[in-house]
Parts: structure tokens; C-alpha cells; sequence
């Protein structure tokens, strides 16, 4: 009998294992610079001119979103955590700092070619991970279609 719990937890810790080297290898995949394609929040349209003042890199676990506020640049940093055997492919980007610092939000990632789609929902009132990619009024979720940057 205590061979059937042993093979289970061997089986259990195997699937880890391979759910960690896909979300490192997506990790890796998801690694550059970006620019944002498109921006919406809550199904509103981010203006123009903030757009071409924005930036994205992700480099190992770290996002960092830089943006141009009354001509001022502003960065922040959230840590990346990945579950790619979630579909859509789960993403939770935790603050490194600021009032929601160590609060992660829930979000969706697809990669396509020189795209990533990123889907999330920041209601910390109750937490909730995105279906689909959409951002509509009644979701109040934030889309953004990053476009990678050539090296």
C-alpha cells in the first residue's frame, strides 16, 4: 500500500517539473521590448499619445511598463508568474511596489508570432482571472496587444 502514495506523489512532482520548464520556456519566449499596438480599459480606447509614450520589457520574471505622465517619465515593475498549462495561459503580474505591491493581479497571455496579448483584471474587490480577451464596460478588464520590437 505505501507504494501507491509514492507513485502518486512521483507522478504529481514529474507534472511540476514540466509545468515549470513550460512556464520557463514561455517565460523565455515572452523575453524583449515591446510597443503597444493596442490599449483598452474597461472597453475604452487608451488615448493615442499615450501609446507612443509607452513601452513594455519583459526580462526574466520581471515586467516593466514605462510611460511618458506631464512630460515625465514613470516606470513600474511587476514580478511575472506563468501557468501555461491553463488555457487560455494564465499570467499573474505582481507589483514590486506602490499600495498594490505583493497583490497579484489574474490575467490571460497568448504569443502569436510578434505579438503578445495580455488580459487582466485588477478589481481587487474580487479577484478574477479572465475567459477570454476582451475588455468591455461590463468586465471593466484591461486588453493590450504588445508588438515586439526588432532586435
Amino acid at each position: 500500500m505505501t507504494r501507491l502514495p509514492a507513485a502518486v506523489l512521483l507522478l504529481i512532482a514529474g507534472t511540476a517539473v514540466a509545468d515549470d520548464a513550460a512556464a520557463k520556456k514561455m517565460l523565455k519566449d515572452l523575453e524583449g521590448s515591446y510597443t503597444p499596438a493596442v490599449m483598452t480599459s474597461a472597453g475604452n480606447a487608451i488615448d493615442e499619445a499615450l501609446l507612443k509614450d509607452t513601452s513594455f520589457t519583459i526580462k526574466g520574471d520581471t515586467f516593466t511598463f514605462r510611460y511618458k505622465m506631464k512630460n515625465k517619465t514613470e516606470e513600474k515593475q511587476a514580478v511575472i508568474v506563468l501557468d501555461p498549462s491553463q488555457k487560455p495561459a494564465a499570467i499573474d503580474l505582481t507589483p514590486k511596489d506602490g499600495p498594490d505591491a505583493s497583490r497579484p493581479m489574474l490575467g490571460i497571455v497568448k504569443i502569436e508570432k510578434d505579438a503578445v496579448t495580455l488580459c487582466w483584471s485588477d478589481r481587487r474587490d474580487k479577484p478574477e482571472r479572465p475567459k477570454d480577451f476582451s475588455s468591455t464596460k461590463e468586465n471593466g478588464y484591461f486588453l493590450i496587444v504588445m508588438k515586439k520590437a526588432r532586435d
